[in-house]
């Protein structure tokens, strides 16, 4: 009985540790995905990262939990194959591995719980194939792979009417899809001059398919993140400036607004240009001052390195610093729909807003989004 007890507290003393050092492993993981993504052909970061892969698949083994080393394997493959040049480093194949180092967490937190894990056995063995099949240096094949991966991993990120092998799901808190709808679930109190901004952004989002529906979604955001801190800024006030914020950008040429390559000096310069020019329209309307000023101010940084006139975070209003982290947020979450009809998944859009708390971000409005965030999450 002595030696039964002996072997059961050592079984979970060696659990403990092995998933300390799998938390450790994965955050590495994950910072090691966010800077090979800015640094594609940094081979000591890609080799840094299958050492921390491969040590994770043989602790799964040692500790017992040999039926989730597949995955693990899988994304050993597509690693491998971008270590010898068969295929390129890219978003897609780096949200691939992300998103499957995230799904090893969660199987490992379902096993060691002993709850029902996010994915049945089939799709644990169908997604394992397509993402060895990721590495494939036929495009097509390759491309057809990820978004079966995706699909399995991140539903989100597929459109509706091409969504594979759905699993079951946490309903997310919805999205309304009219801003009205927002307006009133803050309490916020619609006007003559709300309604004329609201109208004001349907060009923006005119302009290009790929923007539609982002006022709605940065509008529930910006007021969940703003009535969560207890209402530091005026809801009528945000919920203007999310509507304005953008507007000049609907007058620049497409070819800038699409360009998937870095703007040149003067294209930036004629992008920046949009702060000021929609802070000149808004601060016109005597009433609206505070929401000119949280327009204005929404691409400054904490570390003063944003413009238009480098503020650092004690001079940056709350406004503008909810309204960045949820412009970004959207950014990050939609940045790669007009070139592969796949918007980037929702892990990988926090774990970046969360990188650049206290460079970009106020850390204290970063945390309140992580709060906040939870619910708007589409898959938990």
């Amino acid at each position: 009985m002595a030696g039964h007890m002996r072997d059961d507290e050592f079984q979970r003393d060696l659990m403990e540790d092995f998933f300390l050092d799998f938390q450790e492993a994965h955050q590495h993981c994950e910072n090691a995905l966010i800077d090979l993504e800015h640094d594609p052909d940094n081979n000591t970061l890609l080799n840094d990262l299958f050492r921390s892969v491969h040590t994770i698949k043989g602790n799964l083994i040692y500790v017992g939990l040999r039926e989730l080393s597949p995955l693990l394997q899988s994304v050993e493959d597509v690693l491998d194959a971008i270590r010898q040049g068969r295929v390129h480093y890219d978003t897609l194949l780096s949200d691939i591995i992300l998103l499957a180092m995230d799904t090893t967490h969660r199987l490992v937190v379902s096993s060691m719980e002993r709850t029902a894990p996010p994915l049945t056995e089939t799709q644990l063995s169908t997604l394992c194939n397509h993402i060895s099949e990721a590495a494939s240096q036929d495009e097509q094949a390759r491309y057809s792979a990820i978004r079966t991966a995706l699909g399995i991993m991140a539903p989100d990120t597929i459109p509706d009417d091409h969504k594979p092998l759905p699993r079951n799901t946490t309903k997310p808190l919805p999205i309304p899809h009219d801003s009205d709808t927002v307006l009133k679930q803050f309490g916020v109190e619609s006007n003559d001059d709300l309604r004329f901004f609201q109208k004001l952004s349907a060009p923006l989002e005119e302009r290009s398919q790929y923007w539609q529906g982002r006022t709605v979604r940065m509008l529930q955001l910006a007021l969940a993140m703003n009535q969560h801190a207890g209402k530091p800024v005026e809801p009528d006030q945000l919920a203007a400036a999310v509507y304005t914020h953008d507007i000049a950008m609907a007058f620049l040429p497409l070819e800038i607004l699409h360009k998937t390559t870095p703007l040149n000096a003067e294209e930036m310069s004629l992008l920046r240009s949009h702060t000021q020019q929609a802070f000149t329209l808004i601060s016109a309307m005597k009433r609206w001052d505070q929401a000119s000023y949280i327009v204005l101010e929404h691409h400054e940084r904490e570390d003063g390195l944003g413009y238009p006139a480098g503020l650092t975070g004690a001079h940056i209003c709350p406004g503008a610093k909810i309204l960045a982290i949820v412009d970004a947020f959207e950014a990050r979450t939609h940045e790669r729909a007009y070139s592969t009809n796949l918007k980037r998944p929702f892990v990988r859009a926090v774990l970046e807003i969360n990188r650049c708390a206290g460079t970009h971000f106020d850390p204290n409005w970063v945390n309140v989004f992580n709060e906040v965030g939870r619910s708007l999450q589409p898959d938990s």
